[in-house]
Formats: C-alpha cells, structure tokens, sequence
C-alpha cells in the first residue's frame, strides 16, 4: 500500500488563532511521529504502557483506563517510571462522603477520574501496593470530546488529534462500543469491529496506545453486523481492562480497533505537577469536576480563606480550546496569568508573581473567544449539573524561598528563574512561499538574564485551509500543496511568558502545478469521494499527468513480479471508482536487485533491496516495470534495514518521503548523497545504527531543513553536509 506521510507536526484543529486575538497562548504541537502511518504497534514491546489490570465483573472499566492514562503519561515524562495507581481508591473515594456520587455503580467516565485526580489534599492518585497518597497533581489535561458523525472530515481531524495526543503524552482514553458477552462474535483474533452506523453509541473504556493505518480491512470479522467488515483500512492499538482474555491478541490484553468504529471523549494526561510546590491550601467547590459548559463569558467564586494572610499561586478551571482567558482577583486583573489555550480540559494557570490575600477573595474568570465557557460543577447524580456552582479552584502557600535563598514572605514564583522577558523578534515579519515549498523562520527572546531554556519559542499559524500546512517546534514552516488560503500568519511566542510574541505574514503563492482536487469531503459516507484517505492524507493527482505518462530522470527497466491490476472483485471494500486510494499497486518489479512497487499514477516506492551483499545502492529517479514508466517518490519503511556490507546509498532527484528505519541497523553505511530537494519527510529512526563515520551529503539549498528532518528523525550526531 502506497503510504503519503506527512512532514512535521499538526496542531490540534481547535488551536487555530484568528488574527483578532492577543498573541498569546499555550499550545499543543506533535511531533512528526504523528504523522507516521503507524506508530508503537508491537504488542510485546508496547512503548509507555503499564501491566494489563482486569476490572472483572464491574461497571468501573473507565477508572481503569483513566489510571492507565495517567500511568502512561508519567512514563514518557518522567524517564520510564512506572507507577501502579489504586483504581479501587478513586471508586471508592467517588461512591462514598460528603461528596460522593450517586450513580457511579452504573458506570462513569473520564470526569470523574479528573474530579479525583484534582481534589485537595487528601485525595488521589494512591498506590495500588498500599493506598499511600502521592504528591502527583494533575493540573492539565487533552480532551477531544466528540466529532461530528455526519462529516467525514470532523472524523479524519479526530483520529489525526488521537494520534497527537498519543505522541505528545503517552496513552490516550477514548470510549467505544464494545461488549464482553458479544465479543466472541465481533473481534476477530484480537481485531475489533462494530461498524459506526449501526453502533448504538458507547458503552466502555479502552486505552489507545499506537495505530497502524494500514491495517488490512480483512482482518476483521463481526458476524452480528452489517458490513462485516470495514470499508476502510486503519486501526488503533488498544489496551483493554478485561485482563490477558482470549479474544485479545495472543492473550495479550491489547486489541486493534478499527477506524471505522465509533469512538468519543477521546483524552489524555497533559501535565503533572507536584502538590507540594503548587500548594499548601486547595480553594474548590467542584469537587465532583466538571458537568458541562453553559453559556456565558463570565464566572466567578468566592472564598473565605482559613490560615492567615498566603500567596495566591494559581488557578484552576475547565478552558475551552482557542478561548482567551482573563483572571481578575478583587475586581483587579492578576497580571501575567491567562493567555488563549490550544486545547479542551481542565488546565491550571500559574501567576508569574504570587499576590498576597487574606481574609476573603473573589476570583472572576473572563472569556473571550467563546460564547459557551462558564464551566458548572456536577451535582451527586453524575448526569446533573450542581445549579449555579462553577469550577474555578484556587491555590495558595503560606512560605517561599525566594531564588537567592531568602526569608520566606518574599514575592517569588518558583516555576519562574530570576529572568525577565521584554520581547520576541521573528524574521522575516513579511514573506511570500509558494505551495509545497519550505521557509525557515527564525525568532529571538528579548530580555534579562535568560537562559537557553528561557529561549524557547512555541510557533503557531492562523489562516490556514490545507491540514497539511504547517510548522515545526523549529520554525520550519511548510505551505501544503492544496492550501487555498491567500494569506496566512505566524506566531512566535516566548514559551516562558506567553504574553510576549511576535507574528509575521506569509503571502502564498500558488505553484504552476496546482489545480483543483478531485472529490468532495461533505458526505456522510467514509469511501465516498477521492479527497482524502482514511487518515487524514489528501491524495495527490499524478505528478506527471496520466498514469503511465513520462517521468522526470531516466527510466530504469526491471523485471515484473506481478502486473495484475487490482479489480473490484479481488477487494472486499467498493469498486474502484469509490475507493479513496486503490489497496494495492498495479505492479511489483525488481530493478537491480530491489523490489519496486509501482502505482496507476506514475508513481513508485523502493520497497526493499533483496540482496544481503550489495555495497553500493542507487535508487534511480524512475523505474521502468512491465514496459511502463514510473517516478521513484518513497523510500519504504525498513527498505534497506540490516543490509550488513551497504557502504554507500544514492537516493534519486525525485524522492519526497524516506520511510520509519530505512537504514537501520547498516553499521557499515558510511555515505549518503541525497539528490532530491523536494523532501518532506523522514521517518522514524531511518538514519539509527549506521557507521558512527557517517557522512550525509544534500544538496547546499536544502541543508538546513534535510540536518533538521535527521536529527528529528532519531540521529543526533550523523553529519549532514552539502555537495554544491
């Protein structure tokens, strides 16, 4: 299968910026192992993922998958510590006191673990081993919500938001529709299916811990349905809470879910902090988290503080995503907390300098950006919300030590070094880039006393119409091929102080190939259209016009393997004319001993060198198979992997995308010359394991971007050199 990956990171689709907003904002970027057709899918090997727990015969599976979540974010955060949280705790200290629920025998959800995780003092997360209380605080979390079921595109956006969450924070929660008593019958060694437009809606809990786009529509069977199968290829892996049953993947407890089941309340773990420096005092009247989001821009709480004079050091509230928020203690704005926020869920605002109350405080939250954000607390019946009760919590220490080690009583943010920021610049602030082409920006903290740290810059661009347009943690942006938009901004914004920013304006112009695509995504019909695929990739005319038409470079003849043509009759799924992408080449040839995989656009991607003893690879910049010419663009996942005696590789003019481990493991490679300068993506790890001699040569225009594409993609001390 023809795999269209994508360069850099997405951006959470809820975290555009209009141009009318203050330039200020928290962010969520993923990396580019997001946008990689599969990601940490070896069930003996599951990357940030604890032991599999059976939840037996409870209605509680969404405790279980909320601690997953939680243990799986420590692990990727905190340098693979693992931590078993006590899910008995948290339904117990749900289902009992003064504010317990009613209804939790008959199941929950996400909120109410965040409910647990966000309380004062006394509650959770504990240990499994012996309930003790640990100093985690969940203060962020990613929440997805649901997607509209009537558009395709509000589908692809989820999975892609999924796969970022993934990346960014480990396992993400997300409910489904799933049954033990039925699941004989609709899973299919370990592959799940229940097809979205008969699902009645969501019943259970499960952790999505990697996917596989690729993941062969066959390989699912629900004989209580119809379709039997999906119609399109996919799926998430997922970690279950029925223990290591049978029906799971070799008894492993993990299951591969298809894209085409329905799916919702998608979330993650965002951040955690340690209670102990955030506070000694917790201010809350929504101890049971939030019910839902009521109309209104305006909110407000009211505290009668115990202890004496303390330090208000932060606040806490539900945000919705691309809102600007606004604090005001006293009827006074707190200065230097707020900002717009990228993502749904609860999120902690920290002062950047501590204000001193007592007494009483009245805090008021102001929204702007949008006209539903007054955030209710829920009532003892988890389906109520509590009347008027809003859920903005407060946060105080009574002592700090300020950063020279003086007396406590000093105004002193502890998250904050003694450092000031008094600007950004960003270059170039007035540019124009022409679609599918790179430009690098670059940007300065202005200030005092800052640190490498201090000059971090969160990147973020408004205005765009194409998902494929975007920018990296670097500054690096890439204008899709199918942007439409005329104009789109940049921010560069200090990641330390998030009120100080810059922005610039990108004018796009429009490449002499660019046309109108084929296909239309307003259906509520998954295979309907030739738009986009299942994972969110647009699909790109041929680069050359007709299928079969000549290619740019100079063809090389191979030997076909097969050049049968896919027919309707050999797929499961619809006929050619409505499939999003066709399921297999139309031909396979080997040319100088690799595997060449060829497509009816006049495309190819090197699949795989076939001999263990070629010293010398070139990948041309077209192949010729069964008479027929096609441009070389992919270099496949693992196409050259563990090629022992390899010492040198070519890769042709017309490549765009090098695949996960290309070339990992061939210890003796010690060069590299990269001729193409058109591309967009290296996967994962594809430069791991060669000759620690190595040398990669590219072309002079595209060093830059090529040494920043390696490093990202898993090699920090390869050298990247230019040949021209």
């Amino acid at each position: 299968m023809k795999k269209f990956k994508k360069i850099l990171a997405a951006i959470l689709a809820a975290a555009m910026l209009p141009v009318s907003l203050p330039v200020s904002r928290m962010q969520v970027q993923a990396n580019t192992s997001a946008m990689s057709p599969s990601h940490n899918t070896n069930v003996n090997y599951i990357a940030y993922a604890t032991e599999v727990e059976d939840q037996a015969q409870t209605n509680y599976c969404w405790a279980y998958m909320a601690d997953a979540v939680l243990e799986s974010y420590l692990m990727k955060t905190q340098t693979g510590i693992q931590t078993d949280f006590s899910e008995w705790d948290m339904i117990t200290q749900l289902s009992s006191g003064a504010y317990a629920f009613s209804d939790l025998y008959s199941g929950g959800n996400y909120r109410q673990a965040i409910a647990y995780w966000t309380r004062g003092k006394m509650y959770g997360p504990r240990l499994e081993a012996n309930s003790s209380l640990t100093d985690y605080y969940v203060s962020e979390t990613a929440e997805l919500g649901r997607y509209d079921r009537n558009q395709i595109q509000s589908k692809l956006n989820y999975i892609q938001n999924i796969k970022n969450l993934v990346v960014n924070y480990g396992a993400v929660g997300v409910s489904v529709y799933f049954t033990a008593e039925d699941r004989a019958m609709t899973t299919r060694e370990g592959a799940y299916f229940y097809p979205e437009q008969v699902s009645p809606g969501v019943n259970h809990g499960v952790t999505i811990v990697g996917w596989d786009d690729n993941y062969a529509p066959q390989w699912f069977y629900n004989s209580l349905t119809t379709p039997h199968q999906p119609q399109n290829k996919g799926a998430f892996l997922v970690k279950n809470s029925w223990g290591r049953d049978g029906s799971s993947i070799g008894g492993s407890g993990y299951y591969w879910i298809s894209y085409d089941n329905y799916f919702q309340d998608a979330f993650s773990v965002a951040q955690v902090l340690d209670r102990s420096k955030l506070y000694d005092r917790i201010y809350e009247t929504d101890y049971r988290g939030l019910s839902d989001f009521w109309s209104g821009t305006s909110y407000s709480q009211t505290y009668d503080l115990s202890g004496g004079a303390q330090w208000l050091t932060g606040i806490a509230t539900y945000v919705r995503a691309g809102a600007s928020y606004q604090f005001f203690l006293d009827g006074k704005e707190l200065p230097g907390c707020g900002g717009t926020v990228a993502q749904n869920g609860y999120h902690t605002f920290q002062l950047t300098t501590p204000v001193l109350v007592s007494n009483k405080m009245e805090l008021r939250a102001e929204v702007t950006g949008h006209q539903e954000a007054v955030p209710v607390a829920c009532s003892a019946n988890s389906h109520e919300a509590d009347g008027g009760n809003v859920c903005l919590k407060a946060f105080t220490k009574f002592q700090y030590h300020n950063a020279f080690g003086g007396s406590s009583g000093q105004v002193w943010n502890p998250a904050v070094p003694s450092y000031t920021v008094t600007g950004v610049t960003l270059t170039p602030q007035d540019c124009s880039v022409m679609q599918g082409t790179n430009r690098l920006f670059t940007a300065k903290v202005l200030g005092n006393g800052l640190s490498s740290v201090s000059q971090r810059i969160n990147w973020q661009i408004s205005g765009s119409s194409s998902p494929n347009t975007r920018i990296s943690a670097d500054g690096n942006l890439y204008v899709g091929a199918d942007e439409t938009s005329e104009v789109l901004y940049i921010y560069a914004n200090s990641y330390v102080d998030s009120t100080q920013g810059a922005s610039a304006r990108v004018e796009v112009i429009k490449s002499a190939s660019s046309g109108s695509q084929n296909g239309s995504n307003n259906t509520n019909t998954w295979t309907s259209g030739t738009g986009t695929n299942i994972n969110g990739t647009p699909i790109t005319p041929p680069v050359t016009g007709s299928a079969g038409g000549t290619s740019s470079g100079t063809p090389t003849t191979g030997t076909i393997i097969t050049g049968t043509p896919v027919t309707s009759e050999e797929s499961t799924g619809p006929s050619e004319d409505d499939t999003l992408e066709d399921n297999a080449p139309v031909q396979v040839g080997t040319v100088d001993k690799g595997i060449y995989s060829a497509w009816k656009n006049g495309t190819a991607q090197y699949t795989k060198c076939t001999s263990p003893n070629h010293v010398s690879i070139t990948i041309p910049a077209a192949v010729k198979i069964g008479g027929e010419s096609y441009e070389v663009n992919i270099l496949d996942d693992g196409c050259i992997r563990n090629q022992k005696k390899v010492r040198s590789i070519t890769i042709g003019k017309n490549v765009t995308q090098i695949g996960d481990e290309s070339f990992y493991g061939c210890k003796q490679l010690k060069k590299i010359k990269i001729l193409s300068e058109q591309i967009v993506y290296i996967g994962e790890d594809a430069f791991r394991g060669i000759s620690e001699k190595a040398v990669v040569y590219v072309p002079r225009s595209c060093l830059a971007d090529y040494r920043q594409m390696v490093r990202e993609s898993g090699n920090d001390t390869v050298r990247v050199k230019a040949y021209n």
